[in-house]
């Protein structure tokens, strides 16, 4: 079988090492040519870009310009320049982006649009739509076409499906990944994923997933100590949590990403909470869900005199 050239640029993509991905990605000339791989290898760098804590949508635009220029520009460089506008902008721009990514959904389904291409669009449309709250479209994107055998998708499928509480189609969703790649970090955190979320057995083989990323030359980033400290939380393992949060607010980005935030949250730190009610992460949401929920019952009772 032939070796796949983007082999360690996703291995570091997957692992939440995004600066990393960056430099490994952009060793390689990154525009059109003969060169096959050139195209994915951008996406992926337009990706990290986007997955930077905070995002660089400048960064990531300025890496697709090149592919954008060529008539006609390839739906997995559109659809990352249509995330990285949706980030950095709001309103009629926004909405366009969404609407941007739904016409690209449609161009390429059939055979004539190569697995390549459709899966990564594919990925970064549902995205778009998760983001929108569009789930149902999101479901339909990452489902359909070339996403079925796609670990990208499969794995962005997921974690909406965990967030839905929809832990049973998840397993469903592992299992087809198992299938594809059974040794892939992705399917590894696809099972870490479903661990945090069941806890018990597979809670505890979730904590090795991290542990290993943890222990890697470029693996104590923000988003892998963030979900190191996860799992050590629910294990009870309160002091090592602190610690992998302390850890990762002195790495660059870290005092900002959401994950961090939300995690510190839960160890009761204030000023980490305050920062995190200004974001839209679901935890944050559903933090101010409850408080609301708690001020208006508390409303109907009154303390007697």
């Amino acid at each position: 079988m032939e070796a796949d050239p983007l082999y360690h640029v996703k291995q570091l993509f997957h692992q939440g090492s995004y600066k990393a991905t960056i430099a490994e990605a952009s060793s390689q000339p990154l525009t059109p040519g003969d060169d096959p791989s050139a195209l994915p290898r951008a996406v992926y760098v337009a990706r990290s870009h986007l997955a930077l804590q905070p995002a660089d949508a400048a960064a990531a635009q300025a890496v697709l310009k090149p592919f954008l220029a060529v008539e006609p520009a390839p739906p997995s460089a559109r659809a990352a320049s249509a995330l990285a506008t949706y980030l950095s902008s709001t309103g009629t721009s926004r909405a366009a982006a969404v609407d941007e990514v739904r016409d690209l959904v449609l161009e390429v389904e059939g055979d004539a649009v190569e697995a390549d291409v459709e899966g990564p669009t594919r990925a970064l449309a549902g995205t778009i739509f998760i983001l929108e709250k569009e789930n149902e479209e999101a479901v339909a994107t990452l489902t359909e076409g070339a996403a079925k055998a796609d670990l990208e998708c499969i794995a962005l499928l997921t974690q909406l499906l965990l967030a839905l509480d929809r832990r049973d189609l998840a397993q469903q969703q592992y299992a087809a990944a198992k299938r594809i790649g059974n040794d892939s970090t992705l399917v590894q955190a696809i099972e870490a994923w479903i661990g945090l979320k069941t806890g018990a057995r597979p809670l505890h083989q979730a904590y090795y997933f991290y542990e290993e990323l943890y222990q890697l030359p470029a693996g104590r980033t923000p988003p892998v100590l963030a979900s190191h400290a996860a799992a050590h939380l629910l294990l009870s393992h309160v002091d090592e949590a602190k610690a992998d949060v302390q850890e990762a607010q002195g790495r660059d980005g870290g005092a900002d990403d959401v994950n961090v935030l939300a995690v510190a949250t839960s160890l009761g730190d204030d000023e980490a909470a305050a920062k995190l009610a200004a974001t839209s992460h679901p935890f944050a949401a559903d933090l101010a869900a409850k408080e609301k929920a708690f001020d208006e019952a508390a409303a109907k009772f009154a303390i007697a005199a």
